[in-house]
């Protein structure tokens, strides 16, 4: 009876299916990719995939990975560097919006207009440039992207590092083994005194 079942809803499955054109708009889930970390080659729309493959090939001639183990620390350090520049990017894209909001213009129709013109108000068309960015922005700026660019220079550094000696150990040198050192900070004073 199970089979059955199966077979019969199986074969209803297949026949909607047939009848489906696929998703209306995609403008929702377009991205999912990107915000799920599905991108193979971790590059979003931001970036440039041309580019991409071209860097890629450039810093493994400069680097000469050997094995997939090298050269999966080379992909990870051209993904690295193109984050770096995404930062950047992103970081000079939130200041000029910060220090240019875009300008815009309340559409008064006639009656509107005239009145505006007999009560003598002035209509503000441009805000002007602001001399500062707001508290929020700084704070936006340091906290925000200051975070985001030291994760991504640690993560470099250490493929960076990974990769040297992985070459280095090829090549015949002793090399010892990374040290993993753990350290513990504490805020409260009285804590610290508490442990001897």
């Amino acid at each position: 009876m199970n089979d059955e079942l199966s077979a019969t809803k199986v074969e209803a499955n297949r026949r909607n299916s047939r009848r489906s054109t696929g998703p209306k708009d995609a403008a929702s889930s377009r991205f999912n990719a990107a915000k799920h970390g599905l991108l193979a080659e971790g590059i979003t729309e931001l970036d440039n995939p041309e580019m991409f493959a071209t860097f890629c090939a450039k810093l493994a001639a400069e680097l000469k990975p050997v094995g997939e183990i090298e050269t999966f620390m080379v992909r990870q350090i051209v993904l690295g560097m193109v984050r770096l520049r995404r930062v950047a990017w992103l970081e000079a894209e939130y200041t000029t919006a910060q220090l240019n909001p875009p300008i815009t213009e309340k559409r008064l129709n006639a009656v509107d207009r005239e009145l505006a013109k007999m009560e003598s108000s002035n209509i503000k068309f441009d805000p002007g440039l602001p001399a500062r960015l707001s508290a929020d922005a700084v704070d936006a700026l340091v906290t925000k992207f200051g975070r985001y660019e030291t994760q991504i220079e640690n993560r470099l550094f250490r493929h960076l590092h990974e990769l040297e000696r992985l070459q280095r150990l090829r090549s015949g040198e002793n090399i010892p083994a990374p040290a993993s050192v753990d350290v513990a900070v504490h805020a409260d004073k009285a804590l610290v005194a508490s442990d001897g």
